[in-house]
């Protein structure tokens, strides 16, 4: 086999295993049965399918090393019952062109449900983390967490009728939530910043859905989705950090995501980097979230307005992150300042960071590296600058799939139980 696919994150939703590239023909311990055999090869090549594509079964046949007609025997049944469908024609080569596999996404779709402090966003995602549709519910701050299951819920139907998608074509949700998150029993232990605790969020969305829910830490199913489809592809060692209304990250190292002993590893908000900052909703003085959360941000774009009473610009106390931006790129000195001074917090967290998991990439997500792409180059800039014993030039890079990566992360939750399912069926 020529190339294996990504460590890890495809194994399993709540705990990432070990490597899933087996050799098509190659035996384990003990003897393998005909029926074993080919299990790990219908395995091996819809998890190829997953991440690749839309994919020709000829370059299927080239990446597990079966024969094109084995390739076509174990995939047959999913093509005929419509699982899989034709996606396009290859573009290289002579002769005539064939055909592109894919997830059929008008027969299997994924749902994938990001909360936030005041709106939450659905998506329609296929198998292989491509979105269909999306959009996006708004809500009070601190509502009830049944009125935002409803919101979620009122959102997808309004994107299953603007779609006309079967609803017997979806195959659960995946909700990402940014907060203390128990993935066995689909609950969220605490989110400060979402004032809950102890919440059964599988069972909210069970209740109105009746489909298979699963719910994970926002951080971590962004990791997961980095590795399927991002920038993390190919890595043992990297990190995915959610910068929004708090802080979280996803950890992977040694080609496993961290859940630690009560599932919260990476809550690295809370790491505290000024014992006299401002106190967090932890209980602790100068976490690192309360100095580069979005609402942090925004916090300080209003300190400093009312610091400078002869400033002219087209900020205000209630500017978003995306506004903060193009102030800066407008040359703003208000926005500047707020930058520059976020990005040395955000590098004087990642050192910790660097320190303790020693990864190879550091991969920026969240809507306020999303909003304000400048801060990644400014906090790369300041991480340059600080001096110590290592050497801390760790290339950071924004997540890959846009502003649309948190639904994508979120649908992978179900949609790689899925994929396993469907190798087993």
């Amino acid at each position: 086999m020529t190339t294996s696919l990504p460590r890890d994150i495809i194994s399993s939703v709540n705990e990432l295993g070990s490597a899933i590239a087996v050799q098509p023909t190659e035996r384990v311990a003990g003897k393998t049965s005909r029926s074993d055999l080919r299990l790990r090869n219908r395995r091996f090549l819809l998890r190829l399918i997953q991440t690749e594509a839309p994919i020709s079964q000829a370059e299927l046949a080239r990446r597990s090393g079966l024969s094109p007609a084995s390739v076509s025997s174990i995939l047959q049944a999913l093509i005929e019952n419509g699982v899989l469908a034709e996606d396009g024609k290859t573009t290289s080569g002579l002769g005539r062109k064939g055909s592109l596999l894919a997830f059929n996404r008008l027969e299997v779709l994924a749902v994938g449900i990001v909360i936030e402090q005041e709106s939450c966003e659905v998506a329609l995602v296929d198998l292989s983390g491509r979105v269909l549709d999306s959009g996006t519910k708004a809500y009070p701050r601190y509502s009830p967490p049944d009125e935002i299951a409803s919101a979620a819920v009122e959102q997808l139907e309004a994107l299953v009728r603007r779609c006309g998608v079967q609803p017997r074509a979806l195959v659960g949700l995946g909700v990402a939530v940014p907060g203390l998150v128990d993935a066995q029993a689909g609950s969220v232990k605490i989110a400060a910043n979402l004032g809950w605790r102890n919440v059964s969020l599988q069972s909210l969305f069970e209740q109105r859905l009746h489909l298979p829910v699963g719910v994970e830490h926002l951080g971590k199913a962004r990791a997961r989705a980095e590795a399927l489809w991002g920038r993390g592809r190919g890595l043992e060692n990297f990190i995915c950090l959610e910068v929004g209304s708090g802080i979280g990250a996803g950890v992977v190292c040694d080609g496993r995501v961290l859940t630690g002993a009560t599932a919260a590893a990476g809550e690295v908000g809370h790491i505290v980097i000024d014992p006299n900052g401002p106190r967090c909703s932890c209980g602790l003085n100068g976490c690192w979230e309360v100095f580069c959360s979005g609402p942090a941000i925004r916090r300080r774009v209003a300190i400093e307005l009312a610091s400078d009473p002869a400033y002219s610009g087209t900020l205000s106390p209630t500017s978003s992150i995306a506004e903060l931006s193009i102030a800066a790129q407008q040359g703003d000195p208000v926005a500047h300042r707020v930058i520059e001074s976020t990005a040395g917090y955000l590098a004087r967290g990642l050192v910790n960071l660097i320190w303790n998991f020693d990864p190879e990439l550091i991969i920026l997500s969240g809507f306020v590296v999303r909003d304000c792409p400048i801060l990644l180059e400014a906090t790369q800039a300041a991480l340059g600058k600080i001096s110590t014993a290592r050497n801390l030039d760790i290339p950071l890079a924004a997540q890959a799939q846009g502003a649309q990566a948190g639904v994508i992360a979120a649908s992978a939750i179900i949609s790689v139980r899925h994929v396993e399912r469907l190798a087993c069926a």
